[in-house]
């Protein structure tokens, strides 16, 4: 029991415990953001939070989901007789390199405005995507 609590100590001082990720959005020239900030934890959801500044606008996004995609079928087809022993990592979970994320949210300003944005992303990877208005038109987005 005390080495358990000693591997949890551990996980939990590395940071290893929380898997919440934070992200700050890289600002382009063009681009009517001056910030913005994407918080998400793929397995809890309910703390995941987006962030969209403007000069004269705040929109924000709580409690969203973050799916989780892996097409299995595909790499079964790819891996199973030519790579076994990748094909037993992939399936166990050992191997993320091939799941995708994506998350899709509308953030609100206090004034009411909304924008509705799709963000995609590969394991390790930095999520990006689209931010698209009311009237239509749609703001590339991009996060560290």
């Amino acid at each position: 029991m005390r080495t358990f609590f000693s591997v949890l100590a551990v996980l939990w001082l590395t940071g290893c415990a929380n898997s919440a990720h934070v992200h700050q959005m890289v600002k382009n020239d063009g681009q009517p953001f001056t910030a913005g900030e994407l918080i998400h934890d793929h397995e809890r959801g309910k703390d995941n939070h987006l962030v969209l500044e403007m000069s004269n606008r705040r929109y924000e996004a709580h409690g969203f989901a973050v799916e989780r995609h892996t097409h299995l079928g595909e790499l079964r087809k790819r891996y199973y007789l030519s790579s076994p022993k990748q094909w037993d990592r992939i399936f166990s979970g050992l191997d993320n390199s091939h799941v995708t994320y994506c998350a899709e949210t509308i953030t609100k300003s206090d004034d009411g405005h909304e924008l509705s944005c799709s963000l995609i992303w590969k394991f390790g990877k930095k999520p990006a995507g689209f931010c698209t208005d009311q009237a239509g038109t749609a703001f590339p987005v991009s996060f560290e």
